[in-house]
């Protein structure tokens, strides 16, 4: 059961601190306020500030709950494995898109997510630059401006768009032998560099499917359940349900079980050699 929240209250609160905070300070951070936590993964001070903000909010709100945000979780004051426990927590990813945002893209995101035992409950995915909000709660469906969102299933295959992120898969005979010349009859894939952006653009209706190798839950919570809520199929590789403690098992997302099924066979066929 979802906890008695106020989810228009939460969404101001996230547009306001997103608005400040990141829209605000894209293209002006200098260079001091830019650090690499590992090659290619960046964090900013903006970053470091909206989870603070966002994270302070949300402990005046529900002061029981946990907060599991990815830069605390980076330094090691949280843990993922919290999530399977019997409390409320919330995750946060500050700045989804991060490498986008340092290089003053406007093509980030800001996700919020509250989990117990393992079971997302209820989330948000918030573009600082449109100020658009999607908004999704466990059997409540996914919202956006306050109509119900569906994913969308195209007429043919070769008119689907989606993202594949991971070694594992872009190296498999399937990968190569479906994408790796552009695309074909299953589609194209293209790769945001912002996750939170694509689980928006699938819950839109302008693309289709995901698979990725990682399943980080501040990148993920929110828009697994929300593509679940609006009619789609999202699932481990495994074909077990997602879970956003465990990281480590790649997931895929498609509009039903059927495509689901031919890209799951597609990206895990053998490593090209």
């Amino acid at each position: 059961m979802t906890p008695d929240i106020d989810f228009d209250a939460i969404t101001a609160i996230i547009a306001e601190i997103a608005a400040e905070e990141v829209k605000a300070k894209l293209g002006i951070l200098s260079r001091a306020e830019v650090t690499e936590k590992s090659a290619g993964d960046f964090v900013t001070t903006a970053d470091l500030a909206v989870e603070r903000r966002l994270g302070a909010a949300l402990q005046d709100l529900t002061p029981d709950a946990q907060i599991v945000g990815e830069e605390a979780v980076s330094e090691g004051r949280a843990s993922i494995a919290g999530l399977a426990d019997d409390h409320l927590s919330w995750v946060i990813d500050p700045i989804d898109g991060t490498g986008n945002f340092a290089s003053g893209y406007p093509l980030s995101a800001v996700i919020l997510a509250l989990v117990r035992k393992d079971e997302v409950l209820a989330g948000w995915i918030h573009d600082p630059y449109s100020d658009r909000t999607f908004v999704g709660s466990l059997g409540g469906g996914a919202w956006f401006g306050g109509r119900r969102l569906s994913v969308h299933t195209p007429s043919e295959s070769r008119l689907m768009n989606g993202s594949i992120y991971g070694r594992m898969f872009r190296r498999s005979t399937g990968f190569q032998a479906t994408w790796a010349r552009g695309r074909g009859k299953m589609g194209g894939v293209f790769n945001a560099r912002c996750v939170g952006h694509e689980h928006m653009s699938r819950l839109a209706g302008l693309s289709h499917f995901g698979g990725y190798s990682k399943l980080f839950p501040w990148d993920h919570a929110a828009g697994f359940l929300m593509h679940c809520e609006a009619g789609g199929v999202g699932k481990l590789i495994t074909g077990e349900p997602y879970k956003p403690s465990n990281a480590d098992i790649p997931g895929l997302l498609a509009p039903d079980e059927d495509i689901w099924n031919k890209i799951h066979d597609i990206i895990t066929t053998p490593e090209v050699v």
